[in-house]
């Protein structure tokens, strides 16, 4: 009789030294939907049968997202978007989407397993991420909505701004995430972030 194995967040282990934080926040947003979806930009069938699935449009700006219920696509490239959803949503989204895109050119592929989502939230999250990031992430250019691929501490990430706190959602690939998230207690340790145990079912 084949058991279940449970779910493990590769998050699940590091627990901040420190109280907990006044001044912000870090924690693991784990266990997300992560679908990587591609397709010509130009084809108005394959843009309207993604938006019936999603009930949202692609956004087809460079850099820039689109957000609805528990759903959010973000712009990786002029024919490449990353979905993200609640964790309940994976088979459905991915089963959907693929009926919807039969026949055309287009792609969509479960990354859920390989990538997670570190949020980092509070009045110093920029000074924080300017230690190990080029990126210009002032609010005046980098608003709520935005997003980018860059380099983080020398590591693959995905910036999105979420408000205007700030709070940005850092998406690493799974076995850089210890890293990242060590890296940025270690930047924010004279703010006091925390950095709660994540759930790990």
């Amino acid at each position: 009789m084949s058991r279940s194995i449970p779910r493990r967040s590769p998050l699940g282990a590091i627990q901040s030294a420190e109280s907990p934080a006044h001044n912000g926040q870090l924690a693991e947003r784990p266990f997300l939907t992560h679908l990587n979806l591609r397709l010509d930009p130009a084809d108005a069938t394959a843009l309207a049968a993604v938006h019936r699935v999603l009930g949202i449009k692609l956004p087809l700006t460079p850099n820039t997202t689109t957000a609805g219920d528990d759903l959010m696509a973000i712009w990786l490239g002029p024919d490449e978007w990353l979905l993200l959803a609640d964790h309940h949503q994976s088979d459905a989204l991915l089963a959907d989407l693929q009926t919807a895109l039969s026949g055309q050119f287009a792609s969509v592929v479960d990354l859920s397993a390989g990538q997670t989502v570190i949020r980092l939230s509070g009045p110093s999250t920029l000074d924080v991420l300017a230690r190990g990031c080029a990126l210009d992430l002032h609010p005046s250019v980098f608003q709520p909505g935005a997003c980018a691929q860059t380099l983080l501490a020398r590591a693959q990430a995905l910036l999105i701004a979420v408000d205007d706190t700030p709070t940005i959602d850092i998406t690493v690939r799974r076995s850089f995430a210890p890293y990242v998230a060590a890296w940025l207690q270690d930047a924010a340790r004279h703010f006091g972030l925390s950095f709660p145990e994540s759930n790990t079912a």
